[in-house]
Order: C-alpha cells, then structure tokens, then sequence
C-alpha cells in the first residue's frame, strides 16, 4: 500500500491509496462517517483497471489527519478481534 497526499488543509484531506479497492475503502469510510467530527467522507475510483482509490475527508471540527488515525485505530482493532475469534472458533472445532 502507498499513500499519496493530494489535498492537505485544516479541515479537508484528500489521498490517493494505491493498490487498494472497494473493500478497504469501504470500510474505511464508514468508519469515518461514524466519528462525529467527520462532516463527508467518500472515496471513489476513477479507473477500474488503476485500482488506486481517492478519499476524501472534511471535518466540521478537528483535523482530517486526527479523523483518520481514529478510524485506522478502530480497523486494528476490528482485525484483532477478528483474529481472535477465528482463532477460538478453530480450537473448538478441532
């Protein structure tokens, strides 16, 4: 995954996820749109064959960049409690 800054301001950030899709994106979005300092969030993909997607992130209060971090803490933790119960549900199925 890389990440290019296309738009930085105080309330607005714009970026470009290269080698990501819809299914990352969309999580993260909705993520975004649970905070309550996120006024829109959004992403779309120009291309279907570029597979690079574009967020963008304006805040009513708050930095984007603050936002944003907030949501990738929540991805974590989804993933880790993911892994957890995949992980319980395959010792008791052995």
């Amino acid at each position: 995954m890389e990440l290019k800054i296309l738009k930085k301001e105080e309330n607005e950030l714009k970026l470009e996820i290269v080698g990501e899709t819809h299914t990352f994106c969309n999580l993260l979005q909705n993520l975004l749109l649970e905070d309550e300092s996120v006024e829109m969030a959004g992403y779309t993909i120009p291309h279907p064959l570029t597979a690079s997607p574009i967020i963008y992130i304006r805040t009513k209060k708050g930095k984007p960049t603050t936002a944003l971090k907030r949501a990738i803490k929540k991805i974590k933790k989804i993933n880790m409690d993911f892994t957890s119960a995949y992980e319980k549900a395959l010792k008791e199925f052995h």
